[in-house]
């Protein structure tokens, strides 16, 4: 067994675990919701354990060390990968997010790679086991940060279309860890670029224009020296046509990693809300970058990318013409039917147990897609669903 950390438990969130006690004795079960702060300072005190097989914890004891910088470890496994994958997607966001600010913090010394590579495996990983649910959970993801979200999103769709075009392993985990770390050098201004509602200044244009070399700056100067990795991160701003940043490269110069990313990172960032806006819907988003192919976007990895995810991609929401509420569980495989469920009656509250729904019959057909916001309850419901159906 291991001693659990404060970093570890959150309140008002389900324990991934069950907690015992120093002898093995039963404390709380998984899934149990701590809502008091004095319990979870109480509990702590006393000392909780966990089960060291399968699921630890992603951050784990740091390490002694005379400098006042904290060093911490990370493993891959660490993520819950017993759990269903819409389930693991938050413990993801919560690895990001903690890796965030421990980069803010300038707390990880020569850490990162090994970090990043681990949580970009987990994310592999989770594709692999089920991509529909990953896709669908990053997709309804209202509780994380912007840029936590947009850059698993963007990760998610890299990995997804990076195995359909049958790249090995290496140069996917490469891609896999420049989608998380691309915009590092905007950290310190993110909360502020998500609620400015008015136009760049000058000085925050420059910013943007150079945040690829400083992102890939930091990346070197904490012990990364995976030279695609650091490239895809200076290149995941560059267009086709030349009219990207920070070099203006163009055509064939352009990484065809790079040309990727830019495809994904774009449409994470228009789907993905922030504070000072909505985000936009896939379908609407795909339509955007499609009339930019061939000018700013590579057209055959485009073409790819919308294979990957369809204009309704999982998590869509959608009403029917009997005035149901209905999600979409999954991509259509080729000459099979949408794989549609019931959620929420005509009269707009959730059913207890989803119904199954041909959008071929008249009464199922799709008349609107709806926002997740538009839906009462939708974060619980939607968790239910995948993690219980």
């Amino acid at each position: 067994m291991r001693r659990v950390l404060l970093s570890e438990l959150l309140l008002d969130k389900p324990l991934p675990w069950s907690l015992y006690d120093e002898h093995g004795n039963l404390l709380l079960r998984e899934g149990y919701v701590i809502s008091i702060p004095r319990h979870l300072d109480s509990l702590l005190k006393r000392g909780a354990y966990i089960q060291t097989t399968p699921i630890a914890s992603a951050f784990i004891e740091p390490q002694s060390n005379t400098s006042t910088q904290t060093q911490f470890a990370f493993r891959a496994s660490s993520l819950p990968s017993v759990q269903p994958v819409f389930g693991r997607a938050e413990a993801l966001a919560q690895t990001l997010k903690r890796l965030h600010q421990h980069l803010q913090a300038q707390t990880l010394q020569a850490a990162l790679r090994d970090i990043v590579r681990s949580l970009a495996h987990s994310v592999m990983q989770a594709c692999a086991d089920d991509a529909d649910a990953l896709l669908a959970a990053f997709h309804l993801d209202r509780q994380s940060p912007y840029i936590v979200i947009q850059q698993l999103l963007g990760c998610a769709l890299t990995e997804i279309a990076a195995r359909d075009m049958g790249l090995e392993a290496p140069t996917r985990l490469s891609l896999a860890c420049a989608s998380l770390t691309r915009d590092i050098a905007l950290l310190p201004w993110q909360a502020q670029l998500d609620m400015q509602t008015h136009r760049l200044d000058a000085n925050q244009n420059a910013l943007i224009r150079v945040h690829p070399i400083r992102s890939a700056e930091i990346l070197q100067e904490n012990g990364v020296d995976d030279p695609l990795w650091l490239e895809l991160v200076r290149q995941h701003h560059e267009r086709l046509d030349g009219t990207g940043y920070p070099h203006g490269i163009s055509g064939d110069a352009m990484l065809p990693g790079a040309r990727l990313l830019a495809i994904a990172d774009s449409y994470a960032a228009m789907v993905t809300p922030r504070p000072n806006r909505e985000g936009r819907l896939p379908k609407d988003a795909l339509k955007a970058l499609y009339l930019q192919r061939a000018s700013l976007y590579d057209e055959a990895l485009l073409r790819l990318s919308v294979g990957a995810l369809t204009t309704l991609p999982p998590g869509t929401m959608v009403r029917l013409a009997n005035d149901e509420l209905a999600v979409v569980r999954s991509r259509p495989k080729k000459g099979e039917p949408m794989e549609l469920w019931a959620l929420y009656s005509q009269n707009g509250m959730p059913i207890m147990t989803p119904q199954r729904r041909d959008a071929s019959t008249p009464a199922h057909a799709i008349t609107d897609v709806l926002r997740i916001e538009d839906c009462r309850s939708a974060a619980l419901v939607m968790k239910r669903f995948w993690t219980h159906s």
